[in-house]
């Protein structure tokens, strides 16, 4: 069986795509002339047929046995009350349009078009057991006022014509224009389920049948105008299926919504305007290809929503920052078009787009969001490589009656580790989503549930760390808007997320990411004891607990003290914050500052942000990310993984180090090691060391750029807590505290001085904190010789 390339079946344009479907089901299912065994499959973006035919064969086959489905839409439009249902024989100059083409076609005998003149004929019959004797517009006098009425009676004709029409084609066409019983037009074939606009399918698909087959020669004349003949027809399918340079068009015939570039229009060429041109064959094979989507009417289990269409890989638009689809035009459809690399006969080609209703989650798949979600956590099992997905909206050709198929790419068909991660958000979302739907929603939540949608989508499209990261900030942005969004989710009863799992750490975290260390240290940050709140509630009202499952929850709360978050900086709402949870730890007689935290960060990642060498920016929207997760109730000292101890003099100034000693967690303790050299690290659970209180001038004094009088404080709190500060007593001389004063910063430097105080640092570094901002002190003598560990 010989490989035929179809170089003009590719998947872009729609129409091409559905020309591949189109000579793939017309060859396969034609048991008398067609080639029953044939298969297809893509390769290089091109379709590849298989079957008994060579390029000469297909070519005879579509010209001299090729049997035409009856393509009908009675139900659109006035073309059959105007039918002569008893025509003589006809003789044209030109192609036929309206009532006359289905004249032409009562009137032809080829054995052919038996089966449309019998489809016709049921037309009839149809339109006059439902008694229907009028053209059938909403717009039609008769029928003013009683749209509802019109309606009904369409729908009851569609029907009726389904269920007495004894053509099977004609059936297979009508299941795929329209869902009886959901009452629902496919959007694959137009607004009107075959129809779109003025374009009606039918008569197009007529007209181009008249053009193409012999079986019309008797009825062209010959005269200037008339249509081409059979030799031309033969170049024009030739050009159709490989793409061989030919001239065979019909000017002012329409491709319609599948070939948005042959419609003509403004700037549809090199000058000002063109008209419309279309090869009829275009048309004739890639129309017969629309029927592999057949829809179906479907009710799923336990619902009481009542029936529903569903249309094979068929779903709401969704805009988003790759696509090029605007906000206006989320009320479309998106069609995903499967791709398949090996050979497969027209059977296993229909069972997959009839199998093509996926599910994301728990759910059926809504959106273009959700089928990308679908694939990213399940692949496709049916030997699909990828699809190439349009939009079908209104308004970008022909004017706002008119939808057009715009191409959206590729979307290669590959499992992505922790997409069911997304499942978490789920409901969230969907709230969400329809507190931004209408016109009414405010255009920052609009925005930010875009992004949302265009983050989920381009992980599940590439992939990697970096992507899942753009989700949560993403997440973090829209939840920093409804911060301030007050009223519109108070309307919309939209709650605040919060609880998603820790599984997001590993699946967000990327190699050599400083940022994102120091974001998930902050987000961590919590009072052991709840006697304060956690970060959270001084970047946003909200009141966070576990719940009955112990699992976190969170809602809004009242505007409180405790937010300090505003549009500053980072340093400065970093330092505000340190700030804010010292004052109100010592206002609430907490024995530890409320700073402990289950993440912490490296020194080295500390030291980059102090010399302001990492994307603030990027630090402030992992934060709001982060902080949306369930980081677990923070561990004790000698429970918690990190990085191996570093010396703080290899990364951290001495500065920091001095500072960083009022601002610890837990106490320190000091013992001595199997080398007898003294060691110090966090006290763990109820044990007992040296509490070093910050003075809460320290961090006003900061702020302002006034370090050296900071530092001098430090001293002055080490020194009564028995440690022994570097600059020390000079054996018999004056104190050198004071020579800490001549230290000089700019404000804004001491403010991310201040800012570095809240990053939560690894329990392991404390021996080297003190190490790097004292000596040895009187303490020493009466340690117990202890063992150190890396642990602690």
């Amino acid at each position: 069986m010989p490989d035929i390339i179809l170089k003009g079946c590719t998947p872009e344009p729609l129409m091409s795509y559905l020309k591949a479907l189109g000579v793939l089901r017309l060859v396969a299912e034609d048991r008398e002339h067609g080639d029953p065994d044939a298969r297809g499959f893509w390769r290089n973006d091109q379709f590849v047929l298989r079957s008994r035919f060579d390029a000469q064969g297909i070519e005879d086959f579509f010209l001299d046995h090729y049997c035409p489905t009856p393509i009908v839409v009675p139900w659109s439009g006035g073309d059959f009350f105007a039918v002569n249902w008893s025509p003589g024989a006809v003789r044209r100059k030109k192609t036929p349009t309206a009532a006359a083409v289905i004249e032409s076609f009562l009137t032809t005998a080829s054995a052919r078009l038996e089966g449309y003149r019998t489809a016709l004929t049921a037309c009839k019959m149809a339109l006059e057991s439902c008694g229907i004797d009028t053209a059938s517009t909403e717009d039609s006098d008769a029928l003013k006022g009683r749209q509802a009425e019109f309606k009904k009676r369409k729908w009851q004709f569609i029907e009726t014509l389904r269920s007495t029409c004894p053509h099977l084609h004609t059936l297979e066409w009508i299941d795929t224009a329209a869902v009886t019983g959901a009452d629902v037009f496919a959007p694959l074939l137009g607004s009107g389920g075959g129809s779109d606009g003025n374009t009606h399918f039918s008569d197009n698909f007529m007209q181009n049948l008249w053009d193409a087959l012999p079986a019309f020669d008797s009825q062209r004349q010959g005269a200037p105008g008339a249509a081409p003949q059979s030799d031309d027809s033969r170049a024009g399918l030739r050009e159709s299926l490989f793409r061989e340079a030919g001239t065979y068009r019909v000017v002012k015939r329409t491709s319609s919504l599948f070939d948005a570039g042959a419609v003509g229009g403004p700037n549809a060429t090199q000058g000002m305007e063109r008209e419309s041109l279309s090869n009829p064959w275009d048309v004739i094979i890639g129309l017969e290809g629309t029927l592999c989507f057949a829809t179906a009417a479907v009710r799923r289990l336990g619902s009481q929503s009542g029936i529903a269409a569903a249309f094979p890989f068929q779903f709401q638009a969704s805009p988003a920052s790759r696509d090029g689809l605007a906000d206006k035009e989320s009320a479309g459809k998106e069609i995903w078009l499967p791709l398949w690399p090996r050979p497969c006969t027209i059977g296993e080609v229909l069972s997959l787009v009839k199998e093509g209703r996926a599910e994301a989650g728990s759910r059926p798949v809504r959106s273009g969001i959700d089928m990308a979600r679908a694939i990213a956590t399940l692949g496709i099992d049916r030997g699909v490589s990828s699809f190439h997905r349009y939009a079908l909206v209104k308004g970008r050709v022909g004017g706002e009656n008119y939808n057009t198929a715009a191409s959206l790419g590729r979307f290669t068909v590959t499992e992505r580790p922790h997409a069911e991660l997304l499942r978490e958000i789920d409901p969230w979302l969907d709230r969400f989503r329809r507190a931004c739907s209408g016109d009414a929603a405010p255009a920052r939540f609009t925005s930010a549930l875009r992004t949302i949608d265009s983050a989920v989508f381009d992980f599940c499209l590439y992939g990697g760390s970096a992507n899942f990261q753009t989700i949560l900030i993403a997440l973090g942005a829209a939840e920093r808007r409804l911060a301030t969004g007050g009223r519109f989710r108070e309307e919309k009863y939209l709650r605040p997320l919060s609880g998603l799992s820790s599984a997001w750490v590993d699946a967000a975290k990327a190699p050599d990411n400083g940022e994102f260390d120091i974001a998930l240290a902050l987000a961590s940050i919590d009072d052991p004891t709840q006697t304060i709140g956690p970060l959270r509630s001084n970047l946003e009202s909200v009141t966070v607990w576990r719940n009955a499952d112990e699992n976190l929850d969170a809602k809004w709360a009242e505007k409180e003290r405790a937010v300090v978050w505003n549009a500053a900086d980072l340093a400065a709402n970093l330092a505000a914050v340190l700030d804010r949870r010292v004052m109100d730890g010592s206002r609430k007689g907490c024995a530890d500052l409320p700073l402990a935290s289950a993440f912490t960060a490296s020194p080295t990642g500390i030291a980059a942000f102090l010399r302001g060498e990492l994307d603030d920016r990027k630090i402030e929207d992992l934060l709001w990310g982060l902080m949306l997760l369930d980081l677990g109730p923070v561990r004790s000292a000698d429970s918690q993984s990190g990085f191996a101890a570093e010396r703080p003099s290899t990364a951290l100034p001495s500065l920091y180090c001095l500072l960083k000693l009022l601002f610890l967690p837990r106490p320190l303790v000091a013992f001595r090691g199997s080398n007898g050299v003294t060691r110090w690290r966090l006290a763990k659970a109820r044990e007992d060391g040296i509490r070093i209180r910050p003075e809460p001038a320290i961090l006003w004094l900061l702020r302002a750029g006034r370090v050296g009088e900071a530092a001098a404080i430090a001293m002055r709190r080490l020194r009564s807590s028995g440690l022994n500060p570097l600059p020390h007593r000079r054996s018999g001389g004056p104190s050198r505290d004071g020579e800490w004063r001549e230290v000089h910063f700019a404000a804004r430097e001491g403010q991310r001085l201040a800012a570095s105080l809240l990053i939560p640092i690894h329990p392991s570094a404390a021996n080297s904190l003190v190490q790097q901002a004292t000596r040895a002190s009187k303490i020493d003598a009466s340690l117990p010789p202890t063992t150190f560990s890396a642990a602690e």
